[in-house]
């Protein structure tokens, strides 16, 4: 999807659900070590790194893993990493740093756990078959005091199937609720003219949730 230009989920400015509640993601502390993934190209690696914290992307095409350093004009290095069976490249500072690998394949031996998760572009992008491994897999990389903040979007799939796909509350709660608390922060219809003529549909609610372990 890289390839041919289908990057319709890239924003080249900060999420503004990062920027408005990165203190309760954070909650106010400095240098903390932040998973993003699916990361893509995102402009949150580098704001996150600016603002002190270390940043760890994974992703699994080449090519925004590439731009994203060229673009945001980071010298960098590349590593092969055989536990994770692919690459990582990293900042000359190694406060970024993004695995070109299978999501599934970063794991708490590899990377260590994670103060924060920021999923802004990953679980509506996951097959709906793998979700439940996803959730699991997250939950292994969160610290047991780690906070996970959760974009996702819910619309009628009857008349549209994704790509992002839809994710319910109660699929999020069944993924996430036995082991974590679950904290709805906001939801709006962020639907627009090109969705509504393009995909058929009617509303495209987008959602954010902060969770925790009980």
């Amino acid at each position: 999807m890289w390839k041919v230009g289908d990057t319709g989920w890239h924003n080249d400015k900060t999420h503004p659900m990062l920027a408005k509640y990165l203190d309760k993601l954070t909650a106010g502390k400095e240098k903390q070590k932040i998973l993003l993934p699916l990361c893509g190209k995102t402009v949150d690696l580098k704001w996150l790194s600016d603002l002190g914290h270390t940043v760890v992307g994974v992703e699994f095409a080449k090519q925004p893993v590439e731009e994203f350093f060229q673009e945001q004009d980071i010298q960098y290095t590349v590593e092969d990493v055989e536990a994770v069976k692919g690459k990582v490249y990293k900042s000359k500072d190694e406060k970024i740093r993004l695995y070109l690998c299978d999501l599934f394949e970063l794991n708490s031996s590899t990377e260590g756990q994670f103060d924060v998760i920021w999923d802004r572009a990953s679980l509506v992008a996951i097959n709906v078959q793998d979700r439940t491994r996803y959730a699991d897999h997250m939950m292994s990389l969160m610290k047991q005091d780690g906070r996970y903040l959760l974009d996702t979007f819910e619309y009628d799939t009857s008349k549209y199937e994704g790509p992002p796909t839809s994710v319910p509350d109660d699929v999020i709660h069944t993924l996430y609720g036995e082991k974590c608390q679950i904290e709805r922060l906001e939801k709006f219809d962020s639907i627009t003219e090109w969705m509504k003529i393009n995909w058929n549909i009617e509303h495209f609610y987008e959602k954010v949730d902060f969770i925790t372990f009980k």
